[in-house]
């Protein structure tokens, strides 16, 4: 999947990011402030010229395809909702894809 995202909050579709999954009362999840901060980074490095604030998560992401959970990001100064949705899990990687919503 290519990354693309237009300048400010006009438009916003990160790629992929993969993470290690960590345990979490004997499910496997992506805890919601590692979600954040991968987030926050993908988000940064595509918006190029725009400022990326805050970003806050509903909830951890089940290491499960197709498990979802919305995210809000501050893009120079207005916030949109995002959601990470599961693409693959293989082992302990997890392949999602950030989309916004709407």
């Amino acid at each position: 999947m290519k990354n693309s995202v237009r300048r400010g909050a006009a438009g916003l579709a990160a790629g992929v990011a993969v993470v290690g999954l960590l345990a979490g009362c004997g499910d496997k999840v992506v805890k919601k402030g590692d979600l954040q901060s991968q987030i926050k980074e993908k988000v940064s490095a595509a918006a190029t010229g725009s400022k990326v604030g805050d970003v806050t998560c509903d909830d951890n992401l089940k290491a499960k395809v197709k498990a979802t959970t919305d995210c809000t990001v501050e893009i120079d100064g207005k916030k949109q909702t995002v959601t990470a949705v599961v693409d693959k899990v293989d082992g302990d990687k997890v392949s999602y894809s950030i989309k916004r919503k709407g």
